[in-house]
Order: structure tokens, then sequence, then C-alpha cells
């Protein structure tokens, strides 16, 4: 018996109706038309960047800024700053407005909430695995919604539960 399965990519490929310029016929071929090798590196980065845990603790590395003793310093400050509310905690340190990734890069898609919001499931997903993998018996959340923490538009954190 043949049998034919096609497994849907966690891009709903729809949203390339959305994009005001179509470098190629099919979002594969758009991004192969837009991109250098960099280009790819740079943004696997970002979908699978490196996890900082400090006592406990885990932030998105580049969020924190802060290694070895000052990264422990750096986190009692936060403790009395957040009267050692881990959850507060990690959401403020791991809050990322989508404007900030795109900083000099303004288009009209950064006012389309489809696209938006596509970026931001992309996002919610890939970093979901990344801190599946790393803490498999922790209930690691990523999400995205409006202003969190302070930043600006739609913004991502993520934080344990």
């Amino acid at each position: 018996m043949n049998s034919v399965n096609l497994y849907q990519s966690i891009v709903n490929e729809q949203i390339f109706n959305e994009f005001k310029e179509q470098r190629g016929i099919t979002l594969f071929n758009h991004s192969a038309n837009s991109n250098y090798i960099e280009d790819f590196i740079s943004v696997a980065y970002v979908l699978c960047p490196n996890i900082l845990e400090v006592n406990g603790y885990v932030f998105i590395a580049d969020f924190y800024e802060a290694q070895g003793d000052k990264a422990i310093d750096k986190l009692l400050k936060l403790e009395s700053q957040f009267n050692s509310n881990k959850k507060h905690i990690e959401q403020w340190v791991n809050s990322w407005s989508f404007g900030d990734f795109f900083l000099g890069k303004d288009c009209e898609s950064m006012d389309n909430d489809k696209i938006l919001k596509q970026f931001g499931d992309i996002l919610v997903y890939n970093w979901m695995r990344r801190a599946k993998e790393l803490f498999p018996n922790r209930n690691i959340i990523v999400e995205y919604s409006e202003g969190l923490m302070g930043e600006l538009g739609l913004s991502i954190t993520l934080y344990e539960q």
C-alpha cells in the first residue's frame, strides 16, 4: 500500500501572500533569494539562543548580559528590585519587543498583525523546544503579547511557571 503524508510547517505558507515584495514563488524560494549564509546562521541563533541559568533562574543569555560572579551580583540586585519574585525577574529580563528584533529595518510588514503574529508563533515554538530540550522537567513558558513588562508593541518573554 502506498502512502503520502505532508507534515505542515509551523509557518503558515499563506503568510507569503502578505509579503509586499515576493522574491520567489514560495516561502522557501523567497528565503533562498533574500538571504546570505550569514543571515541564515544568525536567524538560527535567534531561534535557538544561548540560555543562561543563574541559581535556578532561566534567561536568554543575550538579554541578561552578565556571566560569572557578575551574573550573581546582577541577580541579587534583581531579587531586591522584584522582591525575589522569580517569575517577574525572568519575565522582565527575557522580555523583548518584536520591533527590537528589526532595529533599522522598518517596513510595512511591521504594521501587519498577521505577519507579526506569525513571527511570534515561530519564536514561541522554537524557544519552547529549546527550553524543553534543556529543562525537560521544568515548566518553562514562552509567550508573546502586547507590551509585556513595559516593552513597546508585541513582545515575547520566557519564564518558569
